[in-house]
C-alpha cells in the first residue's frame, strides 16, 4: 500500500502538487474563520504544516532520482552541476528556460539571424492562434502597468521609502516581464513544426523542442475534446504526456510507440517515455494526412 500510494506521488506532476497544497491552504484557512478562537487558535499550525508536507512528501518520493543524478554527476566530474541534481527538475527547468527568454532577448536586440529550420513540409501554429494577440495583450498590459502605478501608489502608502520602495519593484517587474515576452516572441520566431523523412521536428521558442521519429508516431488523430477527458478515455496519466503549444489549446494528439524512445525538452527538463503529444498546429488535417502518407 506504501509503495503504491508513493509511487502515485512520484507521478503526480510538480504543478498539481502545487495546485493541491494551495487549495489545502485555501480551504484550511476557510475552516479555520469559521471555528471557534480557542480552536481555530489550536489548529492554526497545520495550516502551513499540511502544504508544506505536501511538498516535503513529493521531494522525498524522488530522494532515490537525486541519487542517481548526483553519482552521474560525480563520475563525471561535473562538480557546478551538483547543486541542481537535488532541486526539483522542474525548477531547474523554469530557471534554463528563464535564461533562454533572457538569451532570445538579447538575440533581438543584437539582431543576430534565426537558425534555418529544417527542410521539409512547414505546419505553422500562429497563422489561426491567438499567440500574437497573446503577446500585443501583454505588452500592452506593460506598458500601461508603470504610468497606474506612478500614479496608485502614492495614493495608498504614505511613506516616500516605501512608495520609494515598491516603485523600483513594479519596474523591476514590469522590466523582466517585457524581456520574457519579447525573448519568447524572438525565439518563437516564424511559429512552425517541420515534417520530413526523418520525422517531425517541434519547436516552440524555449517551451518544446526535440524530434519525434516517424517511426515513433502511431497515429495522429484531431482532438475534439479536453485533453483530460481524452487522457482519462484512454488510461494515459497527465505526466505521460506533453502539451506543446504556444497558447492555444491542443488541436491535435500524437500517440507514440512504447519500442520507440522519443526525447523532448518541455519547459527545460527532457522528457522520455511519452505515450502522447499534444499540439496546436493550423492545419490539423493536413498534418494527420501528411503522416500517414509517410
Amino acid at each position: 500500500m506504501t509503495s503504491a500510494c508513493a509511487l502515485r506521488l512520484r507521478r503526480t506532476p510538480w504543478t498539481a502538487v502545487i495546485r493541491n497544497a494551495w487549495l489545502t491552504f485555501v480551504l484550511l484557512a476557510i475552516v479555520l474563520a469559521v471555528l471557534p478562537a480557542w480552536l481555530s487558535h489550536a489548529l492554526k499550525p497545520l495550516l502551513f504544516a499540511l502544504p508544506l508536507a505536501m511538498f516535503v512528501a513529493k521531494d522525498l518520493v524522488h530522494f532515490p532520482d537525486a541519487l542517481a543524478r548526483t553519482r552521474t554527476l560525480l563520475a563525471a566530474r561535473r562538480w557546478r552541476s551538483l547543486p541542481a541534481a537535488w532541486l526539483p527538475p522542474e525548477l531547474v527547468g523554469l530557471i534554463r528556460t528563464d535564461h533562454a527568454l533572457r538569451r532570445g532577448f538579447l538575440h533581438w536586440l543584437l539582431r543576430k539571424p534565426q537558425a534555418a529550420p529544417p527542410a521539409g513540409t512547414a505546419f505553422g501554429y500562429l497563422g489561426q492562434g491567438a499567440y500574437r494577440t497573446g503577446v500585443a495583450i501583454a505588452l500592452f498590459c506593460i506598458f500601461v502597468e508603470m504610468p497606474l502605478d506612478a500614479a496608485i501608489v502614492p495614493l495608498l502608502v504614505k511613506d516616500p521609502g516605501a512608495a520609494g520602495m515598491l516603485h523600483a519593484l513594479m519596474i523591476v517587474s514590469c522590466l523582466s516581464g517585457l524581456v520574457w515576452v519579447l525573448g519568447d516572441r524572438r525565439l518563437v520566431g516564424a511559429g512552425q513544426h517541420v515534417l520530413d523523412d526523418d520525422g517531425l521536428h517541434l519547436r516552440i521558442g524555449a517551451r518544446t523542442d526535440g524530434t519525434i521519429p516517424r517511426g515513433a508516431i502511431a497515429a495522429c488523430e484531431r482532438l475534439n475534446e479536453p485533453m483530460q477527458a481524452w487522457c482519462r478515455r484512454h488510461g494515459i496519466a497527465p505526466i505521460d504526456a506533453v502539451v506543446a503549444s504556444p497558447l492555444d489549446k491542443p488541436n491535435t494528439v500524437l500517440i507514440l510507440n512504447d519500442d520507440c524512445p522519443v526525447r523532448l525538452t518541455h519547459w527545460g527538463v527532457a522528457r522520455e517515455g511519452l505515450a502522447c503529444v499534444f499540439l496546436y498546429v493550423d492545419r490539423p488535417d493536413a498534418l494527420a494526412a501528411a503522416l500517414r502518407q509517410l
